[in-house]
């Protein structure tokens, strides 16, 4: 069984296409909608891998991931992405916090690509 992902945006059409291209390449995926919900999904499925946007109304991304980094998940590999191709907010938030990132809008081979590095080496149950 391949990984479990954590997908997280605010934009519903969004998180359908996700959802739908990450299960056809045989990965288990939840969705949630904002980083309040993700935060108590990532305590409640303990995913694998968490795939998010940085620009939310309740969280950013960027939140969503230091709340990650502090709490008993810190090690899950998280991607982030983001319409925005400017990369100044994601480089002083330290290293460590995001794992990688990529740009909206996301070419499938990219992700895929992405999805590899960070699992690699990961042994998933």
């Amino acid at each position: 069984k391949l990984a479990k992902i954590l997908v997280v945006d605010d934009e519903e059409d969004f998180l359908i296409s996700m959802s739908s291209i990450l299960v056809d390449e045989g990965y288990e995926v939840i969705t949630a909608q904002n980083g309040t919900r993700a935060l108590h999904l990532i305590d409640e499925e303990r995913p694998d891998l968490v795939l998010t946007d940085i620009v939310m109304p309740d969280v950013s991304g960027l939140q969503l991931a230091r709340s990650i980094r502090q709490g008993v998940s810190k090690l899950i590999p998280i991607i982030s992405i983001t319409g925005y191709p400017f990369r100044d907010d994601i480089s002083v938030s330290g290293p460590r916090l995001v794992d990688l990132y990529l740009t909206k809008p996301i070419q499938i081979a990219d992700l895929l690509t992405a999805l590899a590095i960070c699992l690699e080496g990961r042994i998933i149950t």
